[in-house]
């Protein structure tokens, strides 16, 4: 009986203490190497941004919203909808995302749910020629998507090739959605 309750003891003191912070470690390190990857500083443009219902876009809708800015090549164009649409149903519970569309096709009609169409924007360049340069020039090459923080400051510019570089776009819009300060957050995991 003495070596079970040694074992227990052993168990509480010190297994279960070391597992703990063990975890709380590999979170603030993710935690840490999220920001480092989300650390940009360059404010968005003023863009004429106009909404799929035809009302220019005012500055303060880029207030207390993450926004995803997606460059919308001709090319790739039925997967990069596919990825917005699914990002827009992860999300449209917060009501706190945006999505802003730049159309270098120049003749582009986007398919896009009702729903998601108050939270949309779109900037064409064809009729917009000095401000698609201006976003575009610091753009980097191969990179789709951008994320603007609730201050509309672009904190960082993703690749969509991979399930990886998709899967780190999810987590980094998760973790610059502004909360309340009464809300309650939630880890919803997908088991494979």
């Amino acid at each position: 009986m003495s070596r079970k309750l040694t074992l227990i003891l052993l168990f509480f003191l010190f297994l279960l203490p070391f597992v703990s912070w063990y975890y709380l470690q590999s979170g603030l390190n993710w935690r840490k190497e999220a920001q480092q990857i989300m650390s940009g500083t360059k404010p968005f443009p003023q863009l004429p941004l106009i909404s799929f219902k035809g009302v220019p876009m005012d500055k303060s809708q880029l207030e207390y919203h993450v926004s995803l800015v997606t460059i919308v090549s001709c090319d790739s164009l039925e997967d990069q909808m596919k990825l917005v649409t699914k990002l827009y149903s992860q999300f449209k519970s917060t009501k706190k995302a945006n999505f802003i569309f730049i159309d270098t096709c120049q003749s582009l009609d986007l398919m896009l749910p009702d729903s998601m169409m108050t939270s949309s924007f779109m900037l064409h360049c064809g009729d917009s020629l000095n401000s698609c340069v201006s976003l575009l020039q610091d753009w980097p090459a191969g990179h789709s998507m951008a994320l603007l923080d609730k201050k509309g400051v672009i904190r960082a510019y993703y690749p969509t090739h991979t399930h990886d570089e998709k899967k780190l776009l999810v987590e980094h819009m998760a973790l610059l959605l502004p909360r309340d300060l009464g809300e309650k957050v939630e880890v919803k995991r997908k088991t494979e």
